[in-house]
C-alpha cells in the first residue's frame, strides 16, 4: 500500500513539473493529457500553446508537433518561420510573429481561408477598404460591388470606382470594373479611355490616372454598344 502510495506521489509530482508556468530547461517541450495543447519552454517557464488542428498535439522523441492550423489572432504560438493558420471561422489568416499570431490577411471571399499544408490560401477577391492583406499588387472588389481596391503595403486601398452598371466582378482571372460612368477626378488607369459622367450630361477621359471632363454633350452621354465606341456624346 506504501509503495503504490509513493507511486501516486512520484507521478503526480511528475504532472506538476510539466504544466504551465511551471519552470523548464533549454528546448522541453510536452503535451498536454488532453492532446489538445502543448507545453513549450521558453525563458525558463513552460507557456501553453493551442493545438485547435485536426491533428492536435503528438510526442515524437525529445520534441511535440502541435497542430496550430487552426488559432486565433494573439494566441500563442510554436515560434517557428514558417508558421501560419487559418481562424476557425476561416475569415482570417494569420502568422506567428514574436510568439503570437498576428493577422496576416483578411479573406472576406467565399472560398475564405485554408491550410495547403503549412501555407494559408486566403480568398481576398472581396474586400474592405484597411483590410490587412499580402500580396501587393492584389485586387479585390468591396462587398457593395462599387469599388475596386488594390493591396498596397499590407493593406487594401481604393484602386477604382466602379459606377457603371456591372459594379465591379469577381472572376477566376481577377475582378473586373465597369468604370463606363465617372466622375471628374475618379482615378483610371488606361490612358485616353472614354466614359460618361454619372448626371449623363459630360464627357470624360482618362487623362494622368484621372478622369477629367473633355466636352459638354448637347442632348446627353450615353453608354454604346457599337465596336470601338464606347459612349455617345451628342
Amino acid at each position: 500500500m506504501r509503495i503504490f502510495a509513493l507511486v501516486l506521489l512520484l507521478v503526480a509530482a511528475a504532472c506538476n513539473k510539466t504544466k504551465e508556468g511551471a519552470p523548464c530547461k533549454g528546448n522541453e517541450q510536452a503535451c498536454a493529457a488532453d492532446k489538445a495543447s502543448g507545453l513549450v519552454c521558453r525563458n525558463g517557464t513552460f507557456v501553453s500553446v493551442a493545438c485547435a488542428g485536426p491533428l492536435k498535439c503528438a510526442k515524437y522523441e525529445d520534441h511535440i508537433n502541435c497542430d496550430t492550423s487552426i488559432a486565433s489572432a494573439g494566441a500563442t504560438c510554436m515560434g517557428e518561420d514558417d508558421e501560419h493558420a487559418c481562424t476557425a471561422d476561416k475569415k482570417q489568416a494569420l502568422a506567428c510573429k514574436g510568439g503570437r499570431f498576428e493577422k496576416l490577411a483578411d479573406c472576406r471571399g467565399p472560398d475564405g481561408c485554408s491550410m495547403l499544408g503549412r501555407t494559408p490560401a486566403c480568398d481576398a477577391s472581396v474586400a474592405v477598404k484597411d483590410d490587412a492583406c499580402n500580396k501587393d499588387g492584389a485586387l479585390a472588389c468591396t462587398e457593395d460591388k462599387k469599388q475596386m481596391l488594390a493591396c498596397r503595403s499590407g493593406k487594401f486601398v481604393l484602386h477604382r470606382q466602379c459606377r457603371g452598371e456591372h459594379g465591379c466582378i469577381t472572376k477566376p482571372e481577377g475582378p473586373s470594373c465597369d468604370e463606363s460612368i465617372s466622375e471628374v477626378g475618379d482615378p483610371c488607369g488606361v490612358a485616353g479611355m472614354v466614359v460618361c459622367s454619372t448626371d449623363g450630361k459630360t464627357e470624360l477621359v482618362c487623362q494622368g490616372n484621372r478622369y477629367t471632363k473633355t466636352r459638354t454633350c448637347k442632348t446627353s452621354c450615353t453608354i454604346s454598344t457599337r465596336p470601338g465606341r464606347p459612349i455617345d456624346c451628342k
